[in-house]
């Protein structure tokens, strides 16, 4: 149920600490929160547990959240991916086209068609770029090449990274939109990860409208 005897202990340790001591520590608070959630459907109790999350790569790779969609019986999902390679391994990770809905978009402030930054495939699958690149795309034009030791012109790499990026172009839509679209009412895990672009998507989130996260 719970995957590999790493997951369990992790699990039995967030579960075994305190509250006061456990919330200190989002990674644990996250396990002990998903290990409920598996647990309350592995018995039935309480509905389906709903995720969505915003930049879902392939909802494996660096990822300690969405894998639980596979241990939370019944789980819903709307899974947001905007990157064309990424979106295939996502939907070959979560096949249940029912249950698992992927959004091949970008969620932003107005809909409509889009420009992305992201690294270039072939370079990425013939080893060229550090795996943590497979993960990494961006609306906006500095982002992916600025930081000291992560893709920025200190890095002694830089140029061999910064000339792999290349700009896609993609569709734009509201958080409401795809909330609507998709038929949720209630949300019981909210993830984003959108390279520097989170709080746009966070600050379409209406919980005065009856979704719960």
């Amino acid at each position: 149920m719970f995957g590999s005897l790493k997951a369990v202990v992790r699990l039995a340790i967030a579960l075994a600490l305190p509250a006061a001591i456990r919330h200190r520590a989002s990674a644990l608070s996250g396990t002990a929160f998903l290990g409920k959630a598996a647990l309350r459907s592995f018995f039935g109790i309480g509905k389906p547990f709903v995720m969505i999350n915003v930049g879902a790569c392939d909802g494996v790779l660096f990822d300690d959240a969405t894998p639980w969609l596979k241990r939370i019986r019944g789980s819903r999902a709307v899974l947001v991916e905007p990157i064309p390679y990424n979106y295939k391994r996502l939907r070959e990770n979560y096949p249940d086209t029912e249950r698992h809905i992927i959004e091949p978009l970008v969620i932003a402030r107005e809909a409509g068609p889009i420009a992305i930054k992201t690294f270039d495939e072939k370079a990425l699958e013939a080893g060229d770029l550090p795996i943590e690149f497979i993960g990494c795309s961006s609306v906006k034009d500095t982002n992916l090449v600025s930081g000291v030791y992560a893709f920025g012109q200190i890095d002694p790499n830089f140029e061999q990274f910064v000339s792999h990026l290349k700009n896609i172009e993609t569709q734009a839509e509201r958080l409401e939109t795809v909330l609507e679209r998709n038929h949720i009412e209630r949300i019981d895990a909210f993830l984003v990860d959108c390279e520097g672009s989170d709080w746009e998507v966070f600050e379409q989130l209406d919980l005065s409208a009856g979704v719960r996260g």
